[in-house]
């Protein structure tokens, strides 16, 4: 079937039976508009098809979402961000999706954020849920998100890490993260929860194009406090170094993710020596007419 496609410009409100807003039925990407073009808008169609793919939307007009998203680009008049959200569209009462055959795809624009030189974190109290079924989606229920960058907004700081019920790293509330130890990098694996992100995607395919050492694996914090270096990213922001960590000396939930004696120091700074090498080559290739891509998994 064909998305009906909508632009925040001319279409300022949807059914109030749509089922993205009745039960978050749908997925999202947003892009960086930069030199009047979208950057990694390849892997963000990718990524788009794998999710409608998952979550069971059959769209057949993909060619024509691409154009009216370069369309959209070309209207921009600078660095933007652009948001495509696709909804499966409107539907009766109830959960089952058959009644439900006209998806709907609206984009929008806005203006791109600040970076700061670097962040200021801490440990978010509390846990990501644990769904197979949705990990690495970039799916519309975003309320552990909303929670967990409230946490920030009230510490004073950028952004929280956000742990599994295992204790396991996952990612930041709005951002993949990565940090660089005894001459390697390493990033958490998204089996279970978390959000693959696209800009991450583009990062393992640049270590794998350039050899560069990379782990995927499970981790705790214990393994971000000896680290030389730790940034965070994503496609709007691009990557930003975490220059400090605050450790939750007071916030008994996730005390036991964190070894006695590092309470100790109430909070680790990095050198981030190896950001700055990173930086240049990711702007490199960023810049490079056939950027590196790679094939969107589900990891297992």
């Amino acid at each position: 079937m064909n998305l009906t496609i909508l632009s925040s410009i001319t279409q300022t409100s949807v059914s109030i039976n749509d089922r993205a807003f009745n039960y978050g039925d749908g997925f999202f990407a947003t892009m960086r508009r930069a030199h009047h073009s979208i950057q990694l808008l390849d892997l963000h169609i990718q990524r788009l098809k794998s999710d409608a793919r998952r979550l069971g939307f059959s769209i057949d007009n993909w060619d024509e979402l691409v154009e009216q998203l370069e369309a959209s680009a070309l209207l921009c008049q600078s660095e933007s961000v652009i948001k495509v959200l696709i909804s499966r569209g409107e539907g009766g009462r109830g959960y089952s999706q058959m009644t439900a055959q006209h998806p709907i795809a609206l984009i929008s624009t806005g203006l791109l954020p600040s970076n700061p030189s670097s962040l200021r974190v801490s440990v978010a109290q509390g846990f990501l849920a644990e769904q197979p079924l949705l990990a690495g989606i970039k799916h519309l229920n975003r309320l552990e998100q909303v929670l967990f960058k409230r946490q920030a907004d009230e510490l004073g700081l950028d952004d929280v890490l956000c742990l599994d019920i295992h204790q396991h790293l996952i990612e930041t509330s709005s951002a993949n993260v990565f940090w660089y130890k005894d001459g390697k990098w390493f990033t958490p694996e998204l089996s279970r929860c978390g959000v693959n992100g696209v800009f991450r995607q583009f990062l393992l395919a640049l270590f794998s194009e350039y050899g560069i050492d990379c782990m995927i694996g499970e981790f705790g914090i214990h393994e971000l406090v000896s680290a030389d270096s730790v940034f965070v990213c994503n496609a709007v922001r691009g990557m930003i170094p975490v220059g400090e960590l605050l450790l939750p000396i007071n916030r008994k939930n996730n005390q036991s993710v964190i070894t006695q004696q590092l309470f100790d120091e109430p909070a680790i700074r990095f050198s981030n020596d190896q950001c700055q090498a990173l930086q240049s080559l990711i702007t490199d290739q960023l810049q490079r007419v056939d950027p590196p891509l790679c094939i969107l998994f589900h990891e297992s």
